[in-house]
């Protein structure tokens, strides 16, 4: 069985690049404590502006490959 993700797009450079966060950082980082589909499109849509620098940060640093984000690349938990 897959782990649970939230995929999403990312423009580099006029490409379209597939990111996705985990369920163990929308859980530890953005306040998600189910596994449902709704649950964690909210998660995710709460910290949208912090998953998204994330991958910025991600896709600066692999020049621009697909990027599969996990809590550890989150410094601090966001108060709720």
């Amino acid at each position: 069985m897959a782990a649970a993700r939230v995929a999403f797009e990312a423009n580099v450079d006029g490409r379209e690049v597939w990111c996705s966060v985990s369920l163990d950082a929308l859980n530890d980082h953005f306040g998600n404590n189910g596994t449902s589909s709704h649950d964690l499109l909210s998660a995710f849509e709460g910290g949208r502006v912090q998953i998204e620098e994330a991958a910025r940060r991600a896709l600066e640093r692999n020049h621009g490959q697909s990027v599969e984000l996990e809590t550890n690349d989150f410094k601090t938990s966001r108060s709720m």
